[in-house]
């Protein structure tokens, strides 16, 4: 199974609207709240997306 690579939450949005993330694992490389991440994860089921992870680069505290 390939993975998808979001850059961006647009990018996230734009390919989940048109279907391209349908029954694809999915890694998001931006920078997320917690409320952002979980609001992504409950489109998981709408947008039938098989995985979704998050980089944790943006994560640390430094």
């Amino acid at each position: 199974m390939k993975t998808i690579i979001c850059n961006s939450v647009q990018s996230f949005w734009d390919m989940a609207d048109n279907e391209l993330l349908h029954g694809q694992h999915v890694h998001c490389v931006f920078p997320v709240t917690e409320p952002l991440r979980n609001f992504i994860l409950n489109y998981q089921i709408k947008y039938n997306i098989e995985k979704i992870s998050f980089s944790s680069l943006f994560n640390s505290v430094g």
